[in-house]
């Protein structure tokens, strides 16, 4: 299947919604859920539209390392898992909003996302994915200025003594348990600054050497780390650093606040049951922002259980019936008898809307000519030269190529 853009969104303004499904965070649990929903293995196959935001680059910290799955028989070297994963994009496209998510409001039937620059969107279903750590652009200076802990507990120190005393002004950021690494820390480098998240019970702790916040962006001149760009209570600051050292043990203990409006427990991890569904109905849960065990292997699979739970939540809204997934969820309809069903009847009042730009094959130009998300296959049918019976192949055709989906009827 040839590189297919992504449309805008289909019915952006013009419905209860913008978007069927909104997926936030795209490491290795969102794009998981993002390729799911649009390559979904079973047949026919009817499309949700879907988005991802993201505030970084796609990919999170599997762009930071090496990604083993189950073994090192089955690893991918830093960034190469991500790869494979953006090529599937390419096949199966969907907008990609960038920027940060600070507040998922759920009204009664639907959801209202907003970013941190003030835009808003509106969906019915949203997929929490945003890890355990806001990355921006860190993955830029991997290892070139960003270096983090990892393994067992004697490495963390063992990373500590080797970095730390080599820099004028190191950053370390990590969870509120990086405080008890703080000695250890200011003795092997004074001018060392610990960021840990904000808490409204402890904003009178930060000091010059401890700030609670979190990284927004790291500033770099002639390819070197120079200063860091912070969030803190009070607002942007910026501090000067050679050096930024994520302790990783600390942010597994404890997340950073998630978005306003998404449950999360007492360390701040997200509250997520079966099937990656949140106590909120349409909220669903996937990867790091819920919790140990933190894997990447893990990540993928929640990303695709949250996908496929999302799927079955939308289409029962939007169409009153049960999806077409026998091959994860089996079928209790199915007999010894042998008759032929259509999992999804194409019918006169639906509204055909494109998810990609351009036509997936060339003899589907007639009926992609049509399509405009607004007109019902009714209203379509009735063009000249393209009769009723024949459109309704087209669509088909178009929905197996993931090409469109249907509008909410209002």
């Amino acid at each position: 299947m040839q590189c297919k853009s992504a449309t805008e969104f289909p019915w952006a303004g013009s419905h209860p919604w913008d978007v069927d499904i909104a997926i936030v965070g795209a490491g290795p649990a969102g794009l998981s859920a993002a390729i799911r929903l649009r390559w979904l293995k079973t047949m026919p196959p009817l499309p949700l539209s879907a988005c991802l935001i993201n505030s970084g680059p796609l990919g999170g910290l599997a762009q930071l390392g090496n990604s083993i799955l189950t073994s090192p028989g089955l690893s991918f070297p830093a960034g190469e898992l991500v790869k494979r994963l953006k090529r599937d994009l390419q096949k199966w496209p969907l907008p990609i909003l960038r920027g940060k998510v600070v507040a998922v409001d759920h009204k009664k039937d639907h959801f209202k996302l907003t970013l941190e620059d003030g835009r808003q969107l509106t969906t019915l279903a949203v997929i929490m994915a945003c890890g355990m750590l806001d990355i921006r652009n860190m993955a830029d200076f991997w290892r070139q200025g960003v270096v983090a802990t990892f393994g067992n507990r004697e490495n963390i120190f063992t990373i500590l003594k080797k970095e730390l005393p080599t820099c004028a002004n190191p950053l370390v950021v990590g969870g509120r348990h990086l405080r008890h690494l703080a000695k250890t820390i200011h003795t092997l480098n004074p001018k060392a600054t610990l960021v840990v998240p904000i808490s409204q019970q402890e904003v009178e702790e930060s000091s010059s050497a401890l700030i609670m916040g979190e990284l927004q962006e790291i500033k770099e001149k002639d390819g070197k780390l120079v200063a860091a760009i912070l969030k803190t209570a009070q607002g942007l600051i910026e501090r000067q650093v050679d050096k930024v050292i994520l302790e990783f043990n600390s942010l597994e203990l404890e997340r950073s606040p998630l978005p306003m409006g998404v449950p999360s427990q007492k360390n701040g991890f997200m509250t997520t049951c079966v099937h990656a569904q949140d106590v909120t109905p349409g909220l669903f849960g996937a990867g790091d922002c819920t919790g140990p065990p933190f894997a990447a292997v893990v990540a993928l699979g929640q990303g695709a259980e949250a996908a496929f739970a999302a799927y079955r939540f939308v289409y029962e809204i939007k169409y009153g019936g049960k999806p077409a997934l026998f091959a994860y969820y089996g079928d209790s309809e199915v007999t010894d008898t042998l008759t032929e069903r259509d999992d999804f009847p194409l019918h006169g009042k639906l509204v055909p809307a494109k998810l990609i730009h351009d036509c997936p094959l060339p003899e589907l130009n007639p009926a992609w000519s049509l399509v405009d998300g607004r007109r019902s296959i009714a209203e379509l049918s009735k063009e000249k030269g393209l009769g009723e019976k024949e459109l309704y192949g087209q669509l088909r055709k178009l929905i197996q190529e993931r090409a469109l989906t249907f509008c909410p009827v209002r």
